[in-house]
């Protein structure tokens, strides 16, 4: 995949945050929300044909997120993410999670677990998750670790079940 076609997402998110970031100092309406991008993703193994309707010799494609989260309170989160599988399928995920900072000794270190309607495993990659149907319609759990490096800037590693795991940066509005 060329440079420009593998940044692009992360092109659309910066263009996004400068207006934002702008807008965040004149109102509390952005207040809480939180912007991510993530670039990479590691897959623990090749992509296999598990099943004799699946494409015989295929390779995991180049995964992309891009997601919006609102910090409700204290510890409940709540979002939305468009990206890219790993089969290179259109997907989506809203979900509505926890998010915990279990040492006050280190406030920037925390723990998340998000859950929610997914959508975009389609056949014949519908069984790769599980709770999934066949048009590509589901239900997931992502648990996540996060630092946060400033209090704008912060990044988070996600665990995509026993598949890969996505780096993620996150730049929230205060």
């Amino acid at each position: 995949m060329p440079l420009s076609a593998r940044w692009a997402p992360g092109l659309a998110l910066s263009a996004m945050l400068l207006p934002l970031g702008a807008c965040a100092s004149d109102t509390d309406a952005l207040s809480g929300w939180t912007l991510g991008y993530a670039p990479y993703t590691y897959h623990f193994s090749e992509a296999k044909q598990e099943h004799s309707y699946e494409p015989e010799h295929d390779k995991h494609s180049y995964v992309w997120l891009l997601n919006a989260e609102k910090r409700l309170d204290e510890r409940h989160v709540a979002g939305f993410a468009i990206f890219s599988n790993s089969f290179g399928q259109p997907s989506q995920f809203a979900y509505y999670g926890w998010r915990f900072q279990p040492f006050d000794s280190t406030p920037q270190l925390y723990f998340k677990l998000t859950g929610g309607l997914i959508h975009g495993y389609k056949y014949p990659y519908h069984k790769k998750i599980p709770l999934n149907t066949r048009s590509g319609w589901g239900l997931t759990a992502i648990p996540a670790i996060g630092w946060n490096f400033t209090p704008a800037w912060g990044a988070q590693v996600n665990l995509l079940g026993n598949s890969a795991v996505m780096f993620q940066l996150n730049y929230s509005l205060k």
